[in-house]
């Protein structure tokens, strides 16, 4: 055989392709990520109306995809939906034609139907209030009941947003709204049964049930491509001890942190700058750290008392944090600089009301801290600051927990959530529900609903400026601290995922 002036033998030539396909099957060893991951849950404890913690929205959005999606700028791009429009008050959808699961079995417009009603019977959903812009005074307790808002023609979805044109595209980018195969589902609870048949780009292939989860590629998903890995392994991280999952990839058990890891941007931005073996991603700061007032503590607490407890705490956390890299200090929950901070006058406004706080607390408060590995690794410094704070390891905001009895609610909470500089309605409906903006419970759908009914906004902006003012003032919240959510991925892994958000879409880690 000859070859560009070579002459090949047979045997020559049989080597080399046997060489060939030993490069090869390198090459799809190479195509596996290993994935330092802070959960023990099984897959099937997973479910996207139901998303509460960061680690749960991003095992869910690897495994889902949504009608639209965001990409990297902010900007709606085509998910399921391969085209959108208006039709005056209607949005037109246009499901992709051949869209299949891992087995090879189509995703349809009936699939799209069957989950946005799932997600309103189930009506956990945290990321937005859908029903109010598809079903407006209407309440439906079954997929097959009718919502007038939701119908199809052909490979086509309608959804009528009379009132919600400004919110409805970016809402359906949440996780939320995932499309979920109806087959993977009991037909009687609509509990996700089956994760091996996903409408993502990955899909579980093995689950040990303690948080070993294989997730393999499914070939037919718009955005498999060669440089992504073909399987990711999940590998659990112990919580309790600070540091483990930097353990684990310092000894080459995991090749990827993800942006809800324990390490944070101070120890990862060091690590990965002096060791040329990994890549780092940082986003912007929009990560806040704050302490929350619960209704409990609104009610047994003076806003004097509130305010006193609030600057003892951002105290104990400045010294927590001094000289981090990466931390600076906060006094508003959303950027100044974004859609949601407040004005410059009700800045100065803030700095005057916030001189008017008791001079000291003659009672204990309970305080939860959200947070993984030790306790003592903020209490002591609260305590030192204000030994009142009965301090323990808080699992969610209690707002967002079922069942608590109030000897269970803490009087006040502290926990890190993405802020986010631009309008963006999941987020804030999140903040709300979970009590980091303020308002009590039964004021919370009021609220929500007036936002959503100005499609002016300006408008908007000025009433969420104005919440985000009293909730500062009241208090309801201090703000804490503000950071980066970081990443790190072993070469010659690369990452491409956004600076202004805090998704950890794993497509998004590529080969060189």
């Amino acid at each position: 055989m000859k070859f560009k002036g070579w002459l090949i033998t047979t045997a020559a030539f049989s080597f080399l392709l046997l060489s060939g396909v030993f490069l090869m099957s390198n090459k799809t060893t190479n195509k596996t990520l290993r994935v330092a991951f802070p959960s023990t849950r099984k897959a099937i404890e997973y479910e996207p109306t139901r998303i509460h913690l960061g680690f749960e929205y991003i095992f869910l959005e690897n495994l889902f995809s949504t009608l639209v999606e965001m990409d990297n700028k902010g900007s709606i791009q085509a998910g399921i939906a391969e085209k959108v429009d208006w039709i005056e008050d209607e949005l037109r959808l246009k499901i992709r034609s051949n869209f299949k699961t891992a087995s090879g079995k189509l995703i349809t417009s009936d699939d799209v139907i069957f989950s946005l009603k799932r997600l309103l019977v189930l009506s956990e959903n945290t990321h937005g209030n859908f029903k109010d812009i598809v079903c407006p005074n209407t309440t439906i307790k079954s997929v097959d009941e009718n919502c007038p808002g939701i119908r199809k023609d052909g490979d086509y979805v309608y959804l009528n947003a009379k009132g919600g044109k400004s919110f409805i595209l970016p809402m359906l980018t949440a996780i939320d709204f995932a499309i979920i195969p109806r087959s993977s589902t009991d037909e009687k609870t609509l509990a996700i049964v089956n994760y091996s048949e996903t409408s993502g780009p990955y899909y579980v292939n093995t689950d040990d049930g303690q948080g070993n989860i294989e997730f393999k590629l499914n070939p037919h998903h718009y955005h498999a491509a060669p440089n992504i890995a073909e399987t990711i392994k999940l590998v659990p991280t112990n919580t309790k001890i600070l540091g483990d999952s930097l353990r684990l990839l310092k000894e080459n058990l995991v090749d990827h942190l993800t942006t809800v890891d324990a390490a944070k941007a101070d120890e990862l931005l060091p690590f990965a700058t002096n060791n040329n073996d990994y890549n780092i991603h940082m986003t912007m700061k929009i990560k806040s750290l704050v302490l929350v007032f619960t209704e409990k503590g609104y009610s047994e607490f003076s806003a004097e008392e509130r305010r006193y407890i609030g600057n003892r705490i951002r105290l104990a956390f400045t010294k927590i944090y001094k000289n981090t890299p990466g931390y600076e200090q906060r006094t508003e929950f959303f950027p100044s600089l974004g859609d949601g901070g407040i004005s410059e006058d009700q800045q100065k406004m803030l700095v005057e009301i916030r001189k008017k706080e008791s001079s000291s607390l003659h009672k204990k408060f309970r305080l939860g801290l959200i947070k993984r590995g030790p306790l003592e690794a903020w209490s002591k410094d609260i305590n030192d600051y204000i030994p009142e704070a009965d301090c323990y390891i808080e699992t969610n905001a209690p707002d967002l927990k079922k069942n608590a009895t109030t000897d269970q609610t803490p009087h006040a909470f502290i926990a890190s959530t993405d802020t986010g500089f631009m309008e963006d309605i999941t987020l804030i409906s999140y903040s709300l529900n979970a009590g980091l903006l303020g308002l009590k419970k039964t004021e919370r759908a009021k609220w929500m609903a007036e936002y959503m009914a100005l499609d002016d906004k300006t408008k908007r902006i000025e009433k969420l400026k104005e919440l985000h003012f009293q909730s500062l003032s009241d208090p309801w919240i201090v703000p804490l601290m503000a950071s980066p959510y970081s990443a790190v991925v072993r070469k010659p892994w690369k990452i491409e995922l956004s600076e202004l958000f805090a998704n950890n879409k794993l497509w998004h880690i590529k080969t060189l």
